[in-house]
């Protein structure tokens, strides 16, 4: 009963914050924060969630659901600009930050910058919409923006894995780094294509079959 209370809980809480975030105006991220932090507070309620098992089961829907409401011929259309955004500029912000916290806090690892850096540097989505929400920003920056966003995740895990295994090891070889980097972007844009092909071509054999399946029942009632 424990987990079906708090997973109705966590429902209500989401409920509750869209209308907070509606009559008081506040970004509804913001809000879902604070709320939570309010019930862990007062109830004592928290929820352990593992890393491995949030990136498996609600990170690829929410870049699903992102990626299909991009406009498709805008995304190719800007598609150099996207990617010198989502991979240039979130390793420049990466190396950029790492250092500076570092200098900061001489006693932290610089691995272990690198890998804050790594979490802080991909932009979300969601603040880019609210952002746009509330200022005029041109309909082509904001799919660019949108792209951006969508894509730099993928960068920053990668750069935040190896940050990490930095750490772990104690050693850092920027080759070896580059040939991973390499191998997991491509890994993971040919995973992306063979399941993207998978789903299209069993979608076009269910449409066909059922479609050819229902000509023949039509005729067959006329």
């Amino acid at each position: 009963m424990h987990l079906i209370e708090t997973v109705l809980l966590l429902l209500l809480a989401v409920v509750v914050s869209g209308s907070i975030a509606r009559v008081t105006r506040i970004a509804l991220p913001l809000v879902q924060i604070g709320l939570g932090a309010v019930i862990v507070l007062v109830t004592g309620v928290t929820v352990d969630l593992e890393p491995d098992i949030f990136f498996l089961l609600f990170l690829p829907p929410l870049l699903f659901l992102d990626g299909w409401r991009i406009p498709k011929e805008d995304l190719f259309r800007d598609r150099a600009i996207i990617l010198e955004l989502a991979l240039g500029l979130v390793i420049f912000t990466v190396i950029g930050l790492g250092f500076l916290m570092w200098w900061m806090i001489p006693e932290m690892p610089l691995a272990v910058a690198f890998a804050l850096a790594a979490i802080l540097s991909p932009t979300d989505p969601i603040a880019v919409q609210a952002i746009a929400a509330r200022a005029p920003i041109p309909k082509r920056l904001m799919h660019i923006l949108e792209g951006e966003s969508l894509l730099n995740d993928a960068t920053g895990l990668t750069c935040m894995r190896l940050a990490v295994a930095a750490a772990t090891t104690g050693a850092f070889v920027l080759q070896e780094a580059v040939v991973n980097f390499a191998w997991l972007a491509l890994a993971g844009v040919a995973s992306g294509i063979a399941v993207t092909l998978a789903i299209s071509t069993a979608k076009g054999w269910v449409s066909r079959r059922w479609a050819r399946t229902w000509a023949l029942r039509s005729s067959s009632a006329c």
